[in-house]
């Protein structure tokens, strides 16, 4: 896979583990700004779009400094599957997103941890869509057996 197709790969898991972890709160962004739709649309719109634009920087960013690196230890050691990428994904998804957010929200622990929820969600869901989209082929070409792969 050449650096073009990476790239698009991880734009493609990016946003798709994004739409994962940030569906439902995108979701009550849209209801909560359908009734002010008509005062000022360009701030609904923002309501609306601000869930999934955090949830694809987050995946973004995290598939930059966690993923990619992950990645070349994992198939330099021979041990790339399923599960060594979403297990990963998921831990660091909830760490990050919620110490991040317990910076802005400190005096609001169950925001914190809500919110890390939804890091491990769209962590995890990042980390198995890089896997579908980037890694299993290619970890099927160096893997003695398909029963390695998915172990």
């Amino acid at each position: 896979m050449d650096a073009r197709a990476s790239l698009l790969a991880g734009a493609k898991a990016a946003a798709m583990g994004a739409l994962v972890g940030t569906g439902l709160p995108t979701l009550v962004a849209i209801a909560a700004a359908t009734g002010t739709i008509g005062d000022d649309p360009g701030r609904a719109l923002m309501v609306i779009v601000m869930p999934f634009g955090t949830g694809l920087l987050a995946a973004g960013t995290g598939l930059a400094v966690f993923g990619w690196p992950l990645t070349a230890w994992l198939h330099r050691t021979g041990r790339e599957t399923r599960r060594a990428y979403v297990v990963p994904g998921v831990i660091l998804g909830t760490l990050s997103v919620a110490t991040v957010s317990h910076a802005f929200f400190g005096e609001f622990p169950a925001m914190s941890a809500l919110l890390g929820v939804f890091g491990a969600l769209t962590g995890g869901a990042t980390a198995h869509f890089w896997w579908k989209f980037a890694r299993r082929q290619r970890a099927m070409v160096h893997a003695p057996s398909l029963d390695a792969i998915f172990e």
